[in-house]
């Protein structure tokens, strides 16, 4: 029967009762928007309804049953991410990892991270070396970005650019081209 030594207890070693008790520290949290989100005016719908109608008659001509009901549904996504906006929920970052609502992603599956705005709001981009997901959005308070970069730089490495797939310099290309909203003035 193993014996425990009074001096192995860590309690007793200021440096390894410290590591025992302030092992996890939350370093940042704040609440937020689950996604950014602006309110579309009409002719962002009436852009999608053009489309889908187009996309709809040439797959009836064609006679693709599936695709018309996979195009419907798509359109109902689009439909309901542009009309009902999102719950607030609540981020943490700590000494372990990213807590974003009820899950959390410990800083090894984590790769690196950079900033970008989107729809007025400051998002923190995280890149994982999983599958799935693959990046991470998270929806930053006003005047956050330094003190979030300063925390996270603690664990992984900044772009100072973001990364960019050829599927997002195609997307961002076709959205500046062909708009489904008139320009905001």
């Amino acid at each position: 029967m193993p014996t425990h030594k009074a001096q192995d207890h860590p309690k007793d070693n200021d440096e390894s009762y410290e590591y025992f008790t302030h092992q996890v520290k939350t370093l940042l949290s704040w609440r937020a928007p689950s996604r950014p989100y602006r309110k579309k005016d009409r002719s962002y719908y009436t852009t999608i309804a053009i489309i889908v109608v187009l996309l709809i008659l040439i797959a009836f001509l064609a006679q693709e049953f599936l695709l018309i009901g996979s195009i419907l549904a798509l359109s109902f996504v689009a439909y309901v991410l542009g009309f009902i906006p999102p719950e607030d929920i609540d981020y943490k970052i700590s000494t372990q990892g990213v807590t974003i609502g009820e899950h959390f992603y410990h800083w090894d599956v984590l790769d690196s991270f950079w900033f970008n705005e989107r729809e007025g709001y400051k998002i923190l981009n995280l890149a994982t070396a999983m599958r799935f997901p693959s990046q991470l959005m998270i929806v930053l308070e006003r005047d956050q970005e330094d003190k979030v970069q300063e925390e996270v730089a603690k664990f992984l490495p900044f772009h100072e650019i973001a990364p960019k797939s050829t599927m997002e310099n195609w997307a961002e290309k076709l959205q500046k081209y062909f708009p489904l909203e008139n320009p905001h003035k």
